[in-house]
């Protein structure tokens, strides 16, 4: 009887899964989403990874950058560890933002990511994302507008 308790416990352990991080489930959107573009024919591995995250009111703020290298593996083997960066390989600089709520859906975000080797665009890239990060981050957040409730509703007609 032991045993098959044991063995009922950690199939429900399995199932429940570990929690991923919100930094971990953005940096797989941003993989996923630049792998699933047509143009893409190789798997491009994660190089470098710049990352914070702010915990706000309405849910949880990350920014990410990630520089990507080109890998001799079709994009096809994204699951083989073995895949060798390919030397004079091309570069992808992801620049991305997610806000996620309590329950971890995804409330908004912004992805955009550039070759390295256009660094004027790389440079203004750079200063968009920072706007629309902006955005992304009050997304769900209750802001404070003066005046949007003081003047909805007159008094009705005829009433003086």
């Amino acid at each position: 009887m032991t045993p098959l308790l044991v063995l009922c416990w950690g199939c429900l352990a399995w199932a429940g899964g570990t929690p991923v991080s919100p930094q971990s489930r953005a940096l797989e959107m941003v993989l996923d989403e630049f792998h699933n573009k047509s143009h893409i024919q190789f798997l491009f591995k994660q190089q470098t990874l710049v990352e914070s995250m702010e915990m706000l009111p309405r849910g949880t703020f990350v920014q990410l950058e990630v520089d990507l290298v080109q890998t001799f593996c079709r994009k096809s083997q994204r699951g083989t560890q073995n895949c060798r960066i390919r030397p004079g390989g091309r570069k992808q600089t992801c620049l991305a933002c997610f806000k996620f709520n309590s329950q971890e859906n995804v409330l908004d975000k912004y992805l955009r990511c550039l070759s390295q080797q256009a660094l004027l665009f790389f440079q203004e890239a750079k200063k968009r994302q920072a706007q629309e990060c902006e955005e992304v981050k009050l997304a769900g957040e209750d802001r404070y507008r003066p005046g949007v409730f003081a003047f909805s509703r007159g008094l009705p007609v005829g009433s003086r």
